[in-house]
């Protein structure tokens, strides 16, 4: 491999752009090198560039919002400032601040004409394939941002894609034949599995209990609710013939199978009766509600309960998350019941005891070992894998040659395995982990690389691009100083 590495040394470059790929998306600025001062209307200071509030917090909304759809609406600010959020919004937006200082520098400009064409050319203020104006203004009222400052955002984004566009330069042959020998090298090799259950692990509690020092963080309670609830169950009422099947005729898309078709009245007749009764107690709860709300009426149940439990619906849980302590929430339906809930005190995360952690801390802990020891056993293997499976040559799409590792577990290999130089290694999957060492390595043969040229280039121009960028961004924030006027805690 040495030998290949020498007489294919232009290609190596490959190596040194796909390490600087992640540097862009990484968090380019330490808090350490900031500067803090007070500017009550801005957040920072770039060069000549500010950052208003108002910009951060829309880009602050931006993003807690994709990270909540993410983890399927279960983000918090507790976990959002675990993963850094702000400081993740703040690098972007000093980081676009750069750029706009670089193009204000050298004349880039974006006129009104471009911002009208962008404007215009957004499928979610169209109707009917054209620009509708009504519908420009609705969707940023749903927004809560005016034109102005859309028009104004805008503007920004088009100057940093132009800029950028400038600072985008093909790819060169040399470039494009290095990426494609990256991509398309076939590697004989050895290798053999390791399995962690061959692993054995002693515990004590003095490692234990280091284990848990070191790692406490991982283990929090979760978020508690002191709830006083008065619960209102379906109404005593017997609904007639009539009023089932006019209900069921308002209602009967509600009322489907698996494959998604209406079901008939004689089959959902019970559910019909239920929902009726319940829709009768509904003013029940509503003055439950008020008199809970006046004092005049005490809670019939006082709980605590941890974030998510499934004794309130989804709806009640949105409500209670956004109440403030003190707040009584308008009846909701939960488990086929009215709650009127009162949310007397919010309990927030703390880490928890080591007696209360011990188990999942136990588990971890021989977990965390198992994987370590794993690692050691199959990276000593690598250097005498004589009685390992020899494979043909492989390249990154190999998946099916790999016996018998899953094909998920061997397309993780494969790319871990061409993502690196070295004879021989070992790889982590999960439980597992495979010993290996390269025995032969060759270049696919020519029409292969033609095969795939044009998305070669494309992706070349790509790490090129980024690659320029993130040198930019090194320059730029020597040039310009960066000012922060709040604080990471706050």
């Amino acid at each position: 491999m040495i030998t290949w590495m020498q007489k294919h040394r232009k290609y190596l470059v490959i190596t040194i752009w796909i390490s600087t790929i992640a540097f862009v998306g990484a968090g380019f600025v330490g808090w350490g090198s900031y500067q803090y001062g007070k500017k009550s209307h801005n957040v920072a200071m770039v060069g000549d560039v500010s950052i208003s509030v108002d910009e951060f917090q829309q880009a602050y909304r931006n993003a807690y919002q994709k990270y909540n759809q993410m983890l399927g609406g279960r983000l918090d600010e507790a976990t959002a400032k675990k993963l850094g959020l702000r400081k993740q919004v703040l690098d972007s937006l000093i980081y676009r601040a750069l750029i706009e200082n670089f193009a204000q520098k050298h004349g880039i400009i974006v006129s009104d004409k471009e911002v009208q064409q962008a404007i215009l050319s957004i499928p979610a203020f169209q109707k009917n394939g054209h620009f509708d104006k009504a519908t420009y203004i609705g969707v940023l009222q749903n927004m809560q941002m005016k034109p102005k400052t859309f028009e104004s955002n805008l503007k920004k984004e088009l100057l940093i894609q132009k800029t950028l566009a400038l600072l985008s330069p093909a790819a060169i042959p040399v470039e494009t034949e290095s990426l494609g020998a990256a991509l398309f090298i076939a590697d004989k090799l050895r290798f053999k599995i390791f399995n962690a259950d061959e692993i054995d692990v002693k515990v004590d509690e003095t490692s234990l209990k280091k284990y848990w020092e070191t790692h406490k963080n991982d283990y929090m309670t979760p978020r508690r609710y002191k709830v006083a609830v008065t619960w209102i169950g379906p109404a005593d009422y017997r609904p007639s013939d009539e009023e089932i099947a006019a209900w069921y005729k308002s209602h009967r898309t509600d009322y489907t199978d698996a494959n998604g078709e209406i079901l008939p009245l004689e089959k959902v007749r019970n559910r019909v009766v239920d929902e009726i009764r319940l829709k009768k107690a509904k003013r029940k709860a509503e003055l439950a509600y008020i008199a809970m709300k006046k004092g005049k009426e005490a809670p019939r149940e006082e709980i605590v309960v941890d974030e998510g439990d499934k004794r309130f619906s989804a709806t009640l849980w949105k409500a209670i998350r956004g109440a403030t302590e003190g707040s009584v929430l308008k009846p909701k339906i939960s488990a086929h019941r009215y709650a009127v809930v009162k949310v007397e005190k919010v309990i927030e995360p703390k880490v928890k005891s080591f007696k209360e952690a011990y188990a999942a801390v136990q588990a971890d802990y021989i977990m965390a070992k198992k994987r370590q020891n794993l690692q050691a056993r199959a990276q000593k293997a690598s250097m005498h894998l004589e009685d390992g499976v020899l494979t043909g040559f492989i390249t990154r799409d190999s998946i099916d040659s790999l016996s018998p590792l899953m094909p998920q577990e061997a397309g993780e290999f494969l790319q871990k395995l061409f993502s690196n130089d070295k004879l021989h290694g070992a790889v982590l999957l999960g439980d597992k982990a495979v010993a290996y060492t390269i025995v032969e390595q060759k270049l696919l043969k020519d029409d292969k690389l033609k095969e795939h040229e044009a998305l070669i280039k494309q992706n070349a121009k790509k790490i090129k691009s980024k690659l320029i960028q993130s040198n930019l961004v090194a320059r730029l924030q020597q040039k310009y100083p960066i000012q922060i006027f709040v604080k990471e805690s706050e």
